[in-house]
């Protein structure tokens, strides 16, 4: 395959150790297949981006980064305005991320680097201070749990059906026994295929399903009690506290995000 590099990139000098390229992108935005000369990790203030690979398909929320090893073609897709940061990473301190694609999760400390470069609007490293918070940023990714998706897919005979149907109904409160029924199988089964197909419980994939339904339904005007009462919780604080775990703030300043990226 021809590279199919960015001719932004190619006028670059090599990062520094880090380039940062900041940009708002709006809804519905399509990047055709490319690649970039340099390790890339990407970071948005809210909302969902996904990243199509040629063996792998990316779905990242807020609070997650992405991370594409150097000449890597991926596409991507952004599904409504955010704020993004685009992070090049040179080849010596690429050698301590993972060697594919994959999610890692942000921290306090790796959103305030982040940030912090954002609020400078730095791109290249201008001098010792800059290259070490650099430095420390990367180590502190390397530390990060390499997850291949937020929500993975599955073509299990099992799990299809499953997910399907969550993903249509995320509001679905059927127990992994009552799915087991479902599918002709036992629950011992699917807890198992649940783990070896897709790294997490049931539970856990649920949550997912539901967290990726609230983002789309935080862009309209319904109420986070409406939210939570669509998603099958029986309590607001219930729905707000998964929100927080799997998106790192809650909804009500997930939305106030939003509102401020538009204005």
């Amino acid at each position: 395959m021809p590279n199919t590099y960015f001719a932004a990139d190619l006028a670059l000098p090599a990062p520094n150790p880090l380039y940062l390229r900041y940009q708002q992108m709006q809804a519905d935005t399509q990047y055709n297949s490319h690649q970039h000369p340099w390790g890339q990790l990407s970071w948005i203030s809210l909302g969902v981006m996904d990243l199509e690979l040629e063996q792998q398909h990316l779905i990242a929320p807020a609070n997650y980064l992405t991370w594409v090893p150097a000449d890597t073609p991926h596409s991507a897709y952004v599904r409504q305005a955010l704020n993004y940061t685009s992070i090049y990473v040179s080849a010596h301190l690429a050698r301590l991320l993972p060697k594919e694609a994959c999610l890692l999760t942000s921290t306090p400390l790796i959103s305030a680097l982040i940030s912090d470069f954002g609020q400078r609007q730095l791109g290249h490293m201008q001098d010792t201070s800059d290259q070490n918070q650099a430095e420390l940023l990367i180590t502190r990714l390397s530390q990060c749990k390499c997850a291949p998706n937020f929500l993975p897919g599955s073509r299990d005979t099992l799990i299809a059906p499953i997910l399907k149907a969550l993903q249509a109904e995320p509001d679905n409160a059927l127990s992994l026994s009552s799915w087991a029924r479902a599918v002709h199988s036992t629950e011992r089964t699917l807890a198992r295929r649940f783990q070896s197909e897709l790294g997490m419980s049931f539970g856990q994939c649920r949550n997912r399903i539901r967290v990726l339904q609230a983002l789309a339904w935080l862009k309209e005007d319904k109420t986070i009690q409406e939210i939570a009462w669509r998603l099958g919780y029986s309590t607001p604080s219930a729905f707000i506290a998964m929100f927080k775990q799997l998106i790192g703030f809650s909804p009500e300043r997930y939305r106030q995000q939003m509102q401020e990226s538009r204005s």
